[in-house]
């Protein structure tokens, strides 16, 4: 019994801990989609052909590329205004809502005329009217689809998101059996399309029109004057980001050719799970943070129970890569096991410049944020142009690795190696 008793103690204080209070709906939601984007993509591998794959994962990176750029990374930054606007939280969400609805129309302009006819395979996918205009529609969707879900966690309504997120994410499966005959060429972007055209409006409503307590932050609120100033830093941190991760697979098609980028983007979605899931808990620890709660006990939180997850599922996606990546087809196990592995190998180091960046942002220490993400994306793209000429795929993986292992020892000398301080009022 005394066993027993001990273990119901940890886990209850486990569980009492604020941090994971918030983040263990993310955390959920991380699985959730990771499994569910698992069988999607098994799906989508099995009903559709390789360079069909391909185009559509390259149409998809660049709606989240678009949607990145065009969002000005407020997202992130709801972490940091809703939990210290008081009764001025939901207008927050909503004039974030408006200024990202507004900037995407200019992006997506920009886009349309000076970037698309420069990139020929995407452009050739895209070539017809009615597919930039539901690709467009598509992008503006998606940035509310992601907004949304910060300003749940911001709001510490999060046990919505992996309602929300399962929804989505049972909905494309089914999509992908029912558009194959009609869209054989194009069934896979839409299948993301349809629900996010449902799913937004509903959640928007849950937002805007719920009635319940919240807690207030013990911390005034951020002003105008100083929070400008650290958001346009912050985004600019952010572009950096794009250009080396939603932006890959784009690469990746420009540099390797329909076939071996699709051995690439299978194996980029599979490990993208683990950042998916540093991000979420990131979130939650800017969120916390910027409530108030301590920082020091957050960061012991974070090295104690955050980064050993994260270094168990990576282990765990090693032994098991040449099994994950059957289930996509013998075309897929056959030349990406090494590709998945490097990326996986990845994640531990990834996840410390996450973590890292999520401490940054609630300090508002925004230099170092983009100090870190401009590191990733010189070395990430400039190995993978270095690289993938030699090396084929896996040199393009190898690069992601260097890079990720190099932030990992900046994020040290500039964040973990130096002990927490209060949190300010900017």
């Amino acid at each position: 019994m005394g066993g027993w008793t001990r273990l119901w103690a940890r886990a209850a204080s486990v569980l009492h801990d604020r941090l994971v209070r918030t983040a263990w709906p993310l955390v959920v939601t991380t699985g959730l989609n990771g499994l569910l984007g698992l069988i999607y993509w098994v799906v989508a591998a099995r009903l559709y052909d390789q360079v069909t794959v391909a185009t559509n994962m390259a149409v998809i990176a660049a709606m989240t590329t678009l949607s990145g750029l065009s969002q000005l990374n407020l997202g992130p930054s709801l972490a940091v205004l809703v939990p210290r606007a008081g009764d001025r939280a939901r207008r927050i969400v909503l004039q974030v809502y408006a200024a990202v609805t507004a900037y995407a129309v200019v992006t997506l302009t920009v886009f349309f005329v000076l970037i698309l006819p420069h990139l020929t395979r995407l452009s050739e996918v895209l070539g017809s009217t009615t597919r930039m205009l539901v690709f467009a529609v598509a992008v503006l969707a998606f940035n509310i689809f992601a907004l949304q879900d910060a300003a749940l966690a911001s709001l510490r309504w999060a046990r919505v998101i992996p309602v929300e997120n399962g929804l989505f994410g049972v909905v494309k499966i089914g999509l992908l059996f029912a558009l194959v005959g009609s869209l054989p060429e194009f069934g896979i972007f839409t299948s993301w399309f349809i629900p996010m055209l449902v799913i937004v409006p509903v959640v928007s409503s849950y937002i805007f029109l719920r009635r319940s307590h919240r807690a207030s932050s013990t911390l005034p609120p951020a002003t105008t004057r100083d929070s400008i100033p650290k958001l346009a830093l912050d985004y600019v941190g952010y572009l950096f980001q794009v250009s080396s991760t939603f932006f890959l697979p784009v690469v990746a098609l420009e540099l390797l050719g329909p076939v071996s980028a699709s051995l690439f983007a299978v194996a980029w979605l599979t490990s993208s799970t683990l950042d998916l899931l540093a991000t979420n808990v990131g979130t939650a620890l800017t969120v916390e943070t910027s409530y108030g709660e301590n920082p020091a006990a957050l960061r012991r939180t974070i090295l104690r129970r955050a980064i050993p997850l994260v270094a168990v599922v990576s282990a765990v996606g090693l032994l098991l890569a040449p099994w994950i990546l059957r289930l996509y087809g013998s075309e897929y196990s056959a030349d990406g096991v090494h590709v998945l592995q490097l990326l996986l190998l990845a994640s531990v180091p990834r996840c410390l410049v996450t973590f890292a960046i999520a401490e940054c942002r609630a300090h508002r220490n925004m230099t170092t944020i983009v100090w870190l993400r401009a590191q990733n994306a010189a070395l990430a793209l400039g190995l993978s142009f270095l690289l993938t000429p030699r090396f084929g795929v896996e040199g393009m993986a190898l690069a992601w690795l260097v890079a990720q292992l190099m932030g990992a020892v900046t994020a040290f000398n500039r964040v973990w190696r130096k002990p927490v301080t209060p949190l300010e009022v900017t």
